[in-house]
């Protein structure tokens, strides 16, 4: 069907995890000639528009930073989804889509969405997906964390089962809550390589795995190492709020001071590069750089194990010293550790010592060296976003 311009619209949640991993299917949609429409928080609007993607900022809730948690809390629970969802409903009213894609995450929000318009719908996950076989809910469920960010504790607020029954009535009376929440004719896009993906081999063709997509909005640019030759180590804890965190950054500064290594520290916007005191000459540490500018140069990579650091490790083939901070970058590094792509180091049991020789271990394992060279031929060959925009204008079109 050469020539024919879809509308599609994509809605996400407001947040780097969510937003970055989409930025260049969005640019690969556009580049094709389609009109793409995006609608999550007004903080990452000049982002969306710098793929040529247009974007429609939500409504906030009322007391809520632009792009804050509270948000996301609305969108991926069924009590208060309608207001921030209000210009997005309007728009595909007015302006409907050939194809409608929500991020994974927002699953009320999407259902929603998906009976507002009669077109073809796509999931968007850039986690593990769940299926009969596997539920990320449940394995995420077996690392109780002590803190709790702020989604959690915003969505806890309320009843769901009081907040549904309500949202049936007002949007799909005589449905039960099976019918409205049943996703089977949506497509899944999961932005991470099957090989990877627990319980892999037992999703069907109504999953595509993509792998992580990297283009012209997610650069292998940006950095490049000294000319000295020596090893370089990249050190970040995401941007999450995990990553105030100054002392961990200073026990691996100090863990490379005397090595003959060159390690950069990304602060994600957490910690004042200034709290951490003078640095040695071989330690950089910037508010942010394109990971994967330095991943391509690098032998190791320390991180917390979100979703989003893990695959620009697994793309650029560097082996991983993990240290999660909550359930999730548990669920993340248990998969690492059983692939044989990396080691975890207990948060209680960081040291400048622990972190040097679990770096030294990893970078100099041969085993996980090929392992790693391995995964990341494969990652690349599942296509990023050439095969995702293939799947969602497929989609459209069937």
């Amino acid at each position: 069907m050469a020539g024919v311009t879809e509308h599609v619209v994509v809605c996400t949640l407001p947040g780097h995890g969510h937003v970055t991993p989409v930025l260049d299917i969005l640019g690969e949609l556009v580049r094709r000639g389609h009109r793409v429409t995006v609608a999550t928080g007004g903080g990452f609007a000049d982002r969306i528009a710098a793929t040529g993607a247009t974007p429609v900022a939500y409504a906030e809730p009322a007391g809520a930073d632009p792009g804050a948690h509270r948000l996301a809390a609305a969108l991926t629970g069924a009590g208060s989804c309608l207001a921030p969802l209000a210009p997005l409903r309007k728009l595909l009213a007015d302006d409907p889509p050939g194809v409608l894609a929500f991020d994974s995450t927002m699953w009320i929000a999407g259902r929603v969405l998906a009976h507002d318009v009669a077109c073809p719908t796509v999931q968007l996950s850039a986690c593990f997906a769940s299926n009969e076989h596997y539920s990320l809910p449940a394995h995420v469920a077996r690392f109780p964390s002590a803190e709790v960010d702020d989604v959690d504790s915003v969505a806890g607020d309320h009843d769901f089962a009081a907040d549904l029954t309500a949202l049936l009535a007002a949007e799909a009376p005589g449905r039960t809550a099976e019918q409205f929440l049943d996703d089977g004719r949506d497509h899944k896009l999961v932005l991470i390589p099957r090989g990877f993906q627990y319980a892999g081999e037992t999703f069907d063709a109504r999953h595509t795995f993509t792998g992580p997509c990297f283009g012209p909005q997610r650069p292998l640019t940006g950095w490049e190492p000294p000319a000295n030759g020596d090893p370089v180590l990249l050190v970040s804890l995401g941007t999450s709020a995990f990553n105030d965190q100054p002392g961990f950054f200073r026990q691996c500064a100090r863990a490379f001071a005397d090595l003959p290594w060159t390690v950069v520290m990304t602060l994600g916007g957490g910690t004042d590069p200034a709290s951490l005191g003078p640095l040695p000459p071989n330690v950089e540490a910037r508010p942010w750089v394109p990971h994967p500018a330095v991943l391509r140069h690098a032998s190791a990579f320390v991180t917390s194990a979100g979703m989003g650091s893990v695959m620009e490790a697994l793309y650029c083939g560097t082996p991983l010293v993990l240290v999660p901070m909550h359930g999730e970058q548990e669920v993340n590094t248990e998969r690492v550790v059983q692939l044989g792509l990396g080691h975890r180091l207990p948060r209680a049991e960081v040291t400048p010592e622990r972190i040097r020789d679990a770096v030294l271990a990893v970078a100099a394992d041969e085993g996980i060296g090929a392992r790693m060279r391995a995964m990341r031929d494969h990652t690349r060959e599942s296509g990023g976003a050439v095969t995702a925009a293939d799947r969602i204008l497929g989609h459209a079109r069937s």
